[in-house]
């Protein structure tokens, strides 16, 4: 990153903070969990120690602080690839190495229900972003192999049920994702693309995760994505309060990332 402290527009840094994130130099972690929504920053803040909180701009919440003792920042992306490639490329540059999307997916199959989690080993889908960085084939991203171990082998000690498996990812939560957008003058082409996403092999559908691994891979940075399941959309259902949800999700790639850290390694070397 260039040392200069005036912004060029090129280069929108100045004195090392970035346009879009609210925080600067020192401020993020090596690993970074990736909310959607910045309320969930919030959410998940009192299940950190030493939080410092460095406030939101535009969708962009960011704080840091330590997970039983292992040091954390989570960032939320907002919805969708363009603002997710931003958060991305930020963090990287304020010195982000590992990073987990922690959100929400609608399932596809019946078998995996509300309420579970899904530890994405691949994603496809019509992500705009997400074609850019993989030069324009086709699209398909892979999560970090160890990230997705990691977050596959944790156990909290309950009944927690991971599924792994492909998402798929699209910029469109309506029309999109086969919701109903009639108007009485809508006039849309009648294709499934939920039906498109299946015969690939996704299991979900979401708006992120082809976006987070892609261009993770093309920085550099370890990715990988662990969801919950808000919705299924073969059997309809909706999971109206999906808190406890989320607070599992930071539990599950909190510890997964604690036990795989160089950082916790040293600690543990000195004790």
């Amino acid at each position: 990153m260039s040392s200069k402290s005036t912004p060029t527009a090129e280069h929108p840094f100045t004195n090392g903070r970035p346009p879009h994130l609210p925080c600067g130099p020192g401020d993020v972690y090596p690993d970074v969990l990736l909310p959607g929504d910045p309320d969930r920053v919030a959410l998940l803040a009192d299940q950190l120690d030493d939080v410092q909180d460095f406030g939101r701009k535009r969708e962009f919440a960011v704080i840091s602080g330590k997970y039983r003792g292992h040091p954390l920042t989570i960032c939320s992306t907002g919805i969708g690839g363009s603002s997710t490639e931003i958060a991305l490329i930020e963090l990287s540059l304020l010195g982000a190495k590992r990073v987990i999307r922690v959100g929400g997916m609608s399932s596809l199959v019946k078998e995996i229900p509300t309420g579970s989690f899904l530890c994405v080993d691949k994603a496809t889908g019509y992500s705009s972003v997400a074609r850019l960085y993989s030069g324009g084939e086709d699209g398909l991203a892979l999560a970090d192999p160890d990230l997705h171990e990691a977050l596959m082998t944790t156990e909290l000690g309950d009944d927690t049920r991971i599924y792994s498996g492909m998402v798929g990812s699209t910029d469109s939560y309506y029309f999109g994702q086969d919701r109903s957008v009639a108007t009485s003058t809508a006039k849309l082409p009648t294709f499934s693309y939920l039906k498109e996403l299946q015969a690939q092999g996704a299991v979900g559908v979401d708006m992120e995760c082809q976006t987070v691994l892609s261009v993770a891979a093309s920085l550099g940075l370890k990715g990988a994505c662990l969801l919950g399941v808000h919705g299924n959309r073969a059997t309809n259902d909706w999971l109206v309060d999906y808190e406890p949800t989320q607070r599992k999700l930071l539990d599950i790639a909190g510890t997964a990332l604690a036990r795989t850290s160089d950082y916790h390694q040293t600690a543990k070397e000195k004790q």
